[in-house]
């Protein structure tokens, strides 16, 4: 059967999650991909006599970590007093979350949030005649601060938010064959992170603050598409690949002596229709059509991120070899239908 690995770092728990999922699959589970590709090579082996092994285990680079990619950012503070001035201007609520218990301990989604209240909700502050001129220049010069510092905020929440990290790792199971279910709701939260992305920069705060983040990190944490997509390229690309080079080193011409006709030319007919092109093929279609969709998405969010580099790695470098690799075994399944013509 085709086995399920992955060497990338991950923390205690999900390293006990893995070595469930990998007994999981050893044991026979029912992981329709999985099935599918151990069917069509265990087809392929019974009729070719050929012992065919699974493929090495797949190899990973873990992605920076969050300790790299953690940009600095210098806190403003007021005192107490003028914290209790703001009132005139309704600032004070915000500032006390902020400077409450849990405020301090903020996840970076939650900071973003933050961040883009206090600009949208400080600027009538600056023009309230019940705010002395003094802490009105204060304030100002915070929003100038934490406008330039934006970005900043922005990019911690893209390399250190949990669930996006999550998205970025392999998932345990493959796509679903035949399913398209998650796609649609991955595409939307995307696209709310790509239009809250434009808002900050066009320090549209108004429309920023419109944006709730983690309405879209719930929608990606439900599905966790995009971390099975990851893993149904990756795998099946290197699962592919080991089938070629296996397949490869066949001698066709010992399998159907002369080119002549015979039931074991039938049956590789048989195969390639109804297990190769009927299954594995439009599998592999399935999961290029969901890359498709959504990889673009995902590389204008992260695009001159420090994790840019991995993304590209783990979706469209693993998309291009995949599709290489499955050009590479058409052309085998051609050589073999001349080799060996149907009756």
């Amino acid at each position: 059967m085709a086995k399920f690995y992955s060497n990338n770092r991950q923390r205690p728990f999900t390293k006990v999650v893995s070595l469930v999922a990998v007994i999981f699959v050893l044991s026979g589970c029912s992981d329709a991909a999985l099935s599918l590709m151990d069917d069509y090579t265990s087809r392929l082996s019974r009729t070719l006599a050929l012992e065919i092994q699974d493929p090495a285990p797949l190899d990973l680079q873990p992605l920076p970590s969050i300790t790299t990619t953690r940009a600095d950012i210098t806190e403003t503070s007021i005192t107490l007093v003028e914290l209790v001035a703001t009132r005139a201007c309704g600032l004070d609520l915000l500032l006390g979350e902020r400077n409450s218990s849990l405020g301090k301990v903020m996840t970076p989604s939650q900071r973003l949030k933050y961040e883009l209240a206090f600009l949208k909700q400080v600027q009538p502050c600056l023009n309230n005649p019940d705010i002395a001129p003094d802490l009105q220049q204060k304030l100002a010069a915070i929003a100038s601060d934490k406008t330039t510092q934006i970005d900043k905020h922005w990019q911690n929440f893209l390399q250190q938010d949990e669930t996006l990290r999550q998205q970025l790792h392999p998932y345990r199971n493959l796509s679903e064959p035949g399913s398209v279910a998650g796609v649609a709701e991955t595409m939307q939260a995307l696209h709310s992170l790509i239009a809250l992305q434009k808002s900050i920069v066009q320090q549209n705060w108004q429309q920023a603050n419109s944006i709730n983040p983690e309405q879209a990190l719930e929608a990606l944490y439900k599905t966790n598409t995009l971390s099975q997509l990851q893993q149904s390229l990756r795998f099946s690309q290197n699962w592919l690949q080991s089938l070629n080079q296996q397949l490869e080193q066949l001698d066709l011409k010992a399998q159907c002596p002369a080119g002549k006709s015979s039931d074991k030319a039938d049956i590789l007919n048989t195969i390639l229709l109804q297990y190769f092109i009927a299954k594995v093929q439009l599998y592999l279609a399935q999961i290029d059509g969901a890359y498709q969709q959504l990889y673009p998405l995902l590389q204008q969010l992260y695009q001159g991120t420090a994790l840019a580099p991995s993304i590209q790695q783990r979706f469209e470098a693993s998309n291009t070899e995949l599709k290489a690799e499955l050009k590479r075994h058409v052309i085998w399944w051609k050589a073999v239908q001349q080799l060996c013509p149907k009756t």
